[in-house]
């Protein structure tokens, strides 16, 4: 199957995606001419690391799984070999305090725990490697936080916002960010 019909056939299926690709960084000449070989150094064995690693999805879910952003995240970890990270995280607990803080957040982790769950079966049953995460915390921080600490990790995949939901009931778009290369921070 070609490249153009692996594109089609997301379309066939009602499913538009929305790729954003991050400018790759280099190392400046600037810093090795300026004799600072540590940091360059450092930035090419990061580098090194990006290329070797097992490249991952990171499927960010908020405790309540879209099909959309599951199936298409399957698809994709199969035609590209990946494993899956399924992120389950939220900041709406941390609103509160006392005794509903602890009831708000038991409730998204239960919720969490089942849609979790069902994904990892449907997933190793494709034959997916899958590992889940929950964390009750600003759900960009995570993000940043998951992606610098294991260099695999390529794809974000996130559901829609609600606006493109209501607007496309029948085909919304699965936003998926490439990271390739763009943890390298100067």
């Amino acid at each position: 199957m070609g490249f153009i019909d692996w594109i089609n056939l997301g379309r066939k299926k009602n499913e538009e995606v929305k790729v954003t690709k991050i400018k790759k960084k280099n190392i400046g000449m600037g810093e090795m001419a300026a004799g600072n070989q540590t940091a360059a150094a450092s930035a090419l064995e990061q580098m090194l690391a990006q290329k070797t690693a097992t490249t991952k999805i990171l499927v960010v879910q908020d405790g309540d799984y879209l099909s959309q952003v599951t199936d298409y995240a399957l698809k994709m970890a199969q035609r590209l070999d990946c494993e899956i990270i399924a992120l389950d995280v939220t900041d709406s607990p941390l609103q509160f305090s006392g005794e509903r803080r602890v009831r708000e957040s038991s409730r998204f982790q239960e919720r969490a725990r089942l849609s979790a769950a069902n994904f990892t079966l449907q997933a190793e049953s494709q034959g997916v490697n899958i590992k889940h995460i929950m964390e009750i915390a600003d759900p960009e921080e995570i993000v940043a936080r998951l992606s610098a600490e294991d260099v695999g990790i390529r794809y974000v995949l996130t559901k829609p916002d609600q606006e493109s939901l209501r607007a496309n009931q029948e085909r919304p778009q699965v936003p998926v960010y490439d990271l390739n290369c763009s943890r390298l921070n100067y």
